[in-house]
């Protein structure tokens, strides 16, 4: 966590140049959840004492750990909420007893009957991997205090639901599942159309982060040596204006610096929108023309960036093709973090797309099947089932579950949670054997069918079960991708211990079986249980998941949306200040760049 909030500060564009943001306490906005009569809060604005840091007014007794933080866009909301994780963090590191903060985004909550508290138990192990039982006991134990950013982006048809929700669990749920504290980041507007009488938000307390001074703005310019900048920002109202935002403030230095800026242009755009679109126009062409590389010994030797050292630099369509293909995803997923692991079919636009990806995974999956029945039972046999295993793929039902499920950790366990999961897959499979034994019944005799089909239900059952029960969410992802990784080892591991298991298997079959049916029967029965064994364990352990983001990847690659070496470009565009990255995650500069992406033309 303590990492989380360093990297995201340290990637910060605000983080170039400290500026402390002013506060105006606004505790109107929400109704105090107390059941004592309360003093009715003042209507009006309160400005706060100039230096004044988050995490005193968080830890304010009237406000006990529940406030409101509103402001513009780009005003600084996400920021000065990780200045107060970072002041929690510390805190809690000094103090056992204080919680934790967990920075979650408000964004992914989707299912309007979905209470907070179980959203909350999602996110905590979908994000920080910890398992369900365990987020539920610490979040009631109030060892976690959740920060919650973005009520704005929930997805507008659900904002009303979600802040009837978050009501809900701060003062009409189960007494345990109540916060100890919490902070929700929105914007202003959206929160006064979100937020009208009689309906209310239940906090303690409320905030509006204030715009900058001139007095901040000048200082801003002086830190970078830009004084005849200043100049130039005095003779227009709208520019200095928009300046008073930190997030287009930052902007607006860089810009500068790489002397991409005319304010004839700017002046020759009417609205407020159009300006706010030259300047993010503008921010994109200085942040690719800007140099990566100073140190002359390096240039000489042909670097120009950290990422790719000595190879060819992607182009510029090419990197703006990849951030409006990236931006288009996250915002139809309603989200703000892209993970390389945790794409899905989905995020294919056309039909074209969606039938080659079918046709890819087909291919892929059809070819290993083949593989291992030609090998157990010969090359025509083989043939027959990766044939049939390709077309039903591409035709068949299955193609409709469009989720990629990648086997992440394995995690050594017999929890009841493990025993459930085995059960419930014993019995979903036994029923899926049996009209296998049946058919299998009708061709040759019922007693083979029988046996047949109970190999066919306890092998898939077993296998099943056990890898959706110890299946478990990495930790930490320090890497791109680095979840299909893992599961590519995971998957080596767990068909390498079939493999094992398969020769013991081949002699208890013998033993027991000749005494039940026909000699003749024996070895086709042996062959099929080892092929069933091989090609479950590969499947569920991992392959599936590995064939579908393999097709994945190639359909992307082929419409130029995201290359093979997807987390390089990634990385580049990080270098270059427009994503920022933690571990395997990444997420645009701000949102409000995102969203300036995703209204682009992928063409």
């Amino acid at each position: 966590m303590r990492k989380e909030v360093e990297k995201w500060l340290a990637q910060s564009l605000h983080n170039a140049v400290w500026l402390t943001l002013g506060m105006e306490q606004q505790n109107y906005r929400v109704e105090s959840p107390s059941v004592v009569p309360v003093v009715q809060p003042s209507q009006s604005a309160e400005p706060l004492a100039a230096g004044t840091r988050i995490i005193e007014v968080f830890n304010c007794q009237e406000i006990e750990r529940q406030l409101l933080i509103l402001g513009e866009p780009g005003a600084g909301k996400t920021t000065m909420m990780l200045e107060l994780a970072e002041g929690l963090l510390r805190r809690a590191v000094a103090d056992k007893a204080e919680p934790i903060p967990v920075l979650l985004n408000l964004s992914s909550w989707k299912n309007p009957q979905q209470s907070i508290f179980e959203w909350l138990l999602g996110e905590l192990k979908g994000k920080y991997g910890i398992r369900q039982d365990l987020a539920r006991q610490w979040l009631e134990d109030n060892q976690l205090l959740p920060l919650l950013d973005g009520l704005n982006e929930v997805a507008p048809e659900h904002q009303k639901a979600c802040a009837e929700k978050l009501n809900d669990w701060l003062i009409k749920g189960e007494l345990e599942q109540r916060p100890c504290g919490v902070l929700i980041c929105c914007r202003r507007e959206e929160f006064e159309q979100l937020v009208q009488q009689p309906f209310s938000l239940y906090l303690y307390g409320a905030i509006c982060v204030k715009p900058l001074t001139v007095e901040q703005i000048e200082y801003y310019f002086t830190q970078f040596k830009l004084q005849d900048v200043w100049q130039t920002v005095q003779q227009d109202k709208a520019l200095q204006e928009i300046l008073t935002k930190p997030l287009f403030l930052s902007m607006f230095g860089l810009v500068q610096r790489q002397g991409k800026f005319s304010l004839s242009d700017w002046q020759s755009r009417s609205t407020s929108e159009e300006k706010v679109e030259y300047l993010f126009d503008t921010y994109w062409e200085a942040a690719m023309d800007r140099p990566l590389i100073t140190a002359p010994n390096e240039k000489r030797r042909g670097i120009y960036s950290k990422t790719y050292g000595k190879k060819p630099l992607p182009t510029h369509s090419e990197v703006r093709r990849a951030l409006v293909f990236a931006a288009k995803m996250l915002s139809r997923e309603s989200s703000t973090e892209l993970l390389i692991e945790k794409m899905q079919p989905t995020a294919l636009i056309t039909q074209r797309q969606k039938w080659a990806y079918r046709l890819i995974f087909g291919l892929i999956f059809g070819i290993i099947v083949g593989l291992i029945f030609g090998l157990i039972f010969g090359l025509t046999v083989g043939l027959i089932v990766g044939i049939v295993a390709i077309v039903g793929l591409i035709f068949g039902p299955i193609v409709g579950r469009e989720t990629i499920e990648p086997v992440e950790e394995i995690a050594i366990s017999m929890s009841h949670e493990v025993r459930r999961e085995i059960v419930r897959s014993l019995r979903q499979r036994m029923i899926f054997g049996l009209i296998v034994g049946l058919i299998v019944g009708l061709i040759r005799r019922l007693i083979v069918g029988l046996i047949v089909g109970l190999i066919v239900g306890m092998t898939f059952g077993l296998i099943d079960g056990l890898i959706r029960g110890l299946k478990a969410d990495i930790q930490t992802r320090i890497k791109p991708n680095q979840g299909i990784k893992n599961s590519v080892t995971n998957l080596i591991i767990v068909s390498g211990i079939a493999l094992v298991i398969a020769l013991p298997l081949k002699f208890i079959l013998e033993y027991l079986l000749p005494n039940v049916i026909d000699s003749q029967d024996l070895p086709r029965i042996i062959r099929g249980s080892l092929a069933v064994l091989i090609w479950s364990s590969f499947s569920i352990a991992g392959g599936n998941a590995l064939s579908q983001h393999i097709a994945l990847r190639l359909v992307l690659a082929w419409n130029r949306y995201a290359p093979l070496r997807y987390d390089l470009l990634l990385n580049y565009c990080t270098e270059r200040l427009l994503l920022q990255r933690v571990g395997g995650r990444y997420r645009f500069m701000h949102k409000l760049l995102q969203d300036h992406f995703a209204r682009m033309d992928l063409g």
